[in-house]
């Protein structure tokens, strides 16, 4: 990676918006909000034109664009009264302008204009429907959401993208038992749009700024990942669950009604939380998208989306506590979206270290240095994987593992639409949703009692749909929202109750604590109730059992922890040791109780108590006493439960050994709650944007105070713009090491960016099944011809009972159920069910006439599919000797026969006679 040349750029870019946006702010914040939405409106319109002009003709594009919008906003301040005003912003841009101009003709080509010749030669028709659906539904639902989060300083628009996809999740999710496809796609967006019509009736007002600042965040996020996945679009069976994915993908394609036949058990309906891949579908018909085209394209949208939530989330929490909102929405969007642990910066530094003190870093971090791939060996080393599997080496009969530690953009780069990352966005919609309950004045008890017990149940029961791992954090967000909201949860109950609730308290303060938390859990399991309410006909029918074990093996060690969570954890101490009310002297107590915790607990491998225990302690109090923290650090106190809690609870199954998959699928939840509350605390220590500004101004004069003065404390300015601070020396200092963390924790991304475009394809496309025809071209035109039958007919393949191979591809790549796949469905419905179909699978390719026939009428079979794998499992078998059984397609290495069951039926009837 040229690192010089990429800091140069970032400071060309950086410096060209400064030139243009600053002049574009004032002019905005000068005019009335028709004409400032016009204005913004116009400036969007002028700089696709004159970047479309650019990219043509000169090979400047961002430069022509940011000229145009200059150029607009000069000619609308002339009409107006503002231009007097105005001009004095005028000659700083033109200066940074013609600065810009000479570094980007000494540099070279403009990066932006390589990334849109790169664009151009993907599938831009189908990633510009994709594009319009997302920011189109949330545009759709802004006057809903502004009525749902009215208490939100941008009323919601934050949080509206999120919001319209669980309105059509939870609308197509139910109309989808009686139909699913497009009536039900057309009932959710119908839905959207009479709750904003009813909204804009009652008067609401939408904040179409702050959405704004959602499209250029969704625009970035989801223009990043489409082009990682345009060079490696694959839908490959190794390395993930992307054959499962896309498998339910196409199978929901194919359903009529949910929930959908499972892919790999013809006949039986899925036993897996599908929720996503069905909002994938119904955007997928919205888009009237091929379904190997959608597949990555929903992973990017999904990405796009968490990226926005956090950053509309987290901008509504410091806009709350009176911060810079858009300084703690860019930083929670680093850490949750780019940013990933401490593996690959410690790593790099074991490589520059002297040789001794490189390894003795590497043993005290417990990092492998030698049997991975990583940059510890150097930059050219790098490999993506080695960074999510981190904690805890461990061999457990002769093989070496560690727990499963990804974070989000390992997740996505790897490229699975798994549950686990699609249900970040709904997640964090809760945590929404809880906010606004936290905003809302005691006296509004309606209002409350219809967000915890409407609201959210409803979308925490799509969450279970979606993935059924995060449901139960409904039910502990809840709970912790309940117990520190400034309104007491007993407010919610009846009168009766309310008052029997008030006669347990006694005068005791640590028995109204234990009340108040008490009826807390109680109404946080009456939601949890409702949510599986909410999702019944999954609760009931779809979703697999599991058993909860405790106390596991294998317990995670310090150096993992703080390897995984150790910058989250640094941010988060030094955030709550700075409030108000703490003693000088509890830094210090602090600092010897996890010492002692920590000598305590080692020896029983519960290292996890001393490192988060005592951040939970004094996070507790703070909320309880009413200092100077919000609903961030309520956030903190789930996630750091969650992270506690695995050390102790662990679902008991198949995926892997102990509670591996536990740690798997809680620590995604972890790193997304902790970092957006992350973002949140960093943006008050370190006051990023306003010491850049601070330095910008001091050039020619001071820069505006505010009333208080610390790392940085923010107060509204005079004309209701961003906030105006008096940034310190230790607020500059925070913000520079704000800047070198967040720098450091994104290497991992700049690497995976860098890797993937020297080792992809130099042909991009977003075609994930493309890649058939030159790998496995074997089987290629059968597996097209299977995927272009109607319906769901019923197919035999070789079991997949060898999983991450090249096994059961005509039905994974095209949603025909066959009748036994992948070996995933032994922890859906137990061993013995599917060790059954798998002996029944070889009886129909190697046994009797009569036994095949008998089978073949008992899983309904249309075709069975004699490809490479059938014949080396079961050899050559000329199957349409039998009656009833013909060939349907024939190609060198695969025959597809087809199965009339009414001859079979007919034949078996003259064979018993």
């Amino acid at each position: 990676m040229q690192y010089v040349a990429v800091l140069s750029w970032i400071a060309v870019y950086v410096a060209l918006g400064v030139a243009v946006g600053r002049p574009f702010v004032a002019l905005y914040r000068r005019l009335s909000n028709d004409e400032a939405t016009g204005l913004a409106l116009s400036a969007v319109a002028v700089a696709a034109l004159c970047y479309w002009f650019g990219l043509s003709l000169l090979a400047w594009p961002a430069f022509v664009a940011a000229v145009g919008v200059l150029a607009l906003c000069a000619g609308v301040a002339a009409r107006t009264d503002a231009l007097d005003d105005w001009v004095r912003h005028l000659q700083p841009a033109l200066v940074g302008l013609a600065v810009v101009a000479l570094i980007a003709g000494l540099t070279g080509a403009w990066p932006d204009e390589r990334v849109a010749r790169y664009f151009l030669r993907l599938e831009t028709g189908y990633i510009a429907r994709w594009y319009v659906a997302f920011l189109g539904l949330g545009a759709l639902a802004l006057p809903v959401a502004a009525l749902v989060f009215d208490r939100f300083a941008d009323r919601g628009a934050g949080i509206a993208l999120p919001f319209a996809l669980a309105l059509l999740g939870v609308v197509g999710y139910w109309v989808g038992h009686v139909t699913f496809g497009p009536v039900a796609l057309a009932a959710g967006i119908l839905v959207i749009g009479v709750g904003s019509a009813v909204a804009l009736h009652r008067g609401v007002t939408v904040n179409w700024g702050v959405y704004g600042e959602i499209v250029v965040v969704f625009t970035l996020a989801f223009g990043l990942l489409v082009a990682l996945r345009g060079v490696n679009p694959v839908i490959e069976p190794g390395g993930g669950e992307k054959f499962l994915d896309f498998g339910l993908l196409k199978s929901l394609l194919r359903s009529s009604a949910l929930p959908p036949e499972d892919m790999w058990f013809a006949g039986e309906p899925v036993k897996y939380y599908y929720g996503g891949h069905m909002l994938a579908a119904l955007l997928t018909e919205l888009t009237a998208t091929p379904a190997r085209y959608a597949y990555n394209l929903a992973l990017a949208g999904v990405y796009g989306t968490l990226a926005a939530t956090v950053y509309g989330l987290a901008r509504a929490i410091a806009a709350a506590r009176e911060r810079s909102p858009r300084t703690a929405g860019a930083f929670a969007v680093v850490f949750v979206a780019v940013a990933s642990n401490l593996s690959t910066p410690l790593r790099l530094l074991v490589w520059k270290l002297p040789g001794a003190a490189g390894e003795l870093l590497a043993s005290v971090a417990s990092l492998e240095v030698a049997q991975r791939p990583s940059v510890a060996a150097g930059p050219d080393s790098f490999y993506y994987w080695t960074a999510s599997r981190i904690i805890d080496r461990r061999v457990v009969d002769g093989d070496q593992w560690h727990f499963i530690n990804e974070f989000p953009f390992f997740a996505f780069r790897n490229g699975d639409l798994h549950a686990h990352m699609v249900s970040t966005p709904f997640l964090l919609l809760i945590a929404a949703l809880l906010f606004q309950y936290w905003l809302t004045p005691a006296a509004e008890k309606r209002r409350r009692r219809a967000l915890v017990f409407l609201a959210v149940p409803a979308f925490g029961g799509l969450l279970a749909v979606i993935n059924t791992w995060s449901f139960p954090a409904v039910g502990g967000l809840t709970w912790i929202a309940l117990t520190f909201a400034p309104a007491d949860p007993a407010s919610l109950l009846p009168r009766r109750a309310e008052a029997a609730v008030d006669r347990l308290r006694g005068g005791s303060p640590l028995r109204s604590e234990g009340v108040r938390v008490g009826t807390a859990v109680a109404a946080a399991a009456a939601v949890t109730a409702l949510g599986v309410l909410f999702a019944l006909p999954f609760f009931t029918g779809t979703a697999s059992g599991r058993s909860v074990g405790f106390l596991p093996e294998n317990r995670s060690n310090a150096a993992g922890l703080l390897v995984v969570h150790g910058a989250f954890l640094a941010v988060t101490v030094t955030y709550l040791l700075a409030r108000d009310g703490i003693e000088d002297r509890l830094p210090t107590l602090f600092a010897v109780t996890v010492a002692v915790l920590f000598l305590v607990t080692a020896p029983y491998e519960l290292t996890a108590v001393a490192l988060f225990g005592p951040v939970l302690l004094v996070a507790w109090i703070l909320l309880r006493t009413e200092s100077d923290v919000g609903y961030e650090t309520a956030l903190l106190v789930g996630a750091l439960g969650l992270a506690t809690l695995v050390e102790f609870v662990y679902v008991v199954e198949e995926a892997g050994p102990g509670r591996l998959n536990t740690v798997f699928k809680i620590y995604i939840q972890v790193w997304i709650l902790w970092g957006t509350a992350a973002g949140v605390m960093l943006a008050e220590r370190a006051p990023l944007v306003a010491a850049i500004r601070a330095l910008w101004h001091r050039a020619a004069t001071a820069v505006p105070s505010a009333g208080r003065s610390a790392g940085g404390a923010a107060e509204k300015s005079s004309d209701g713009g961003s906030p105006t601070v008096e940034v310190t020396a230790g607020g500059a200092t925070a913000s520079l090491l704000a800047v070198v963390l967040l720098v450091s924790l994104s290497l991992y991304s700049g690497f995976v960016v860098d890797t993937q475009f020297e080792s992809g394809t130099e042909d991009p496309t977003l075609d994930g099944t493309a890649y058939v025809a030159d790998h496995h071209a074997k089987e290629a035109a059968a597996i097209a011809w299977l995927d272009e039958r109607e319906g769901q007919p019923h197919i035999v393949s070789a079991p997949g009972t060898s999983i991450y191979e090249w096994a059961n591809p005509a039905s994974s790549l095209t949603g025909l159920p066959t009748v036994a796949g992948w070996n995933h469905e032994v922890g859906y419905r137990g061993a013995e069910p599917y060790r059954q179909r798998v002996e029944e699978v070889e009886t129909i390719y190697t046994g009797s006439a009569a036994d095949r026939a008998a089978l073949l009428r008992k899983y309904d079979v249309t075709y069975i599919y004699m490809g490479p794998e059938e014949r080396q499992r079961y050899g050559t078998r000329d199957l349409h000797e039998d009656p009833g059984i013909t060939k349907a397609k024939e190609y060198p290495f695969v025959v597809i026969f087809r199965v009339d069951q009414s001859e079979l039926q007919e034949s078996t009837d003259s064979s018993v006679a």
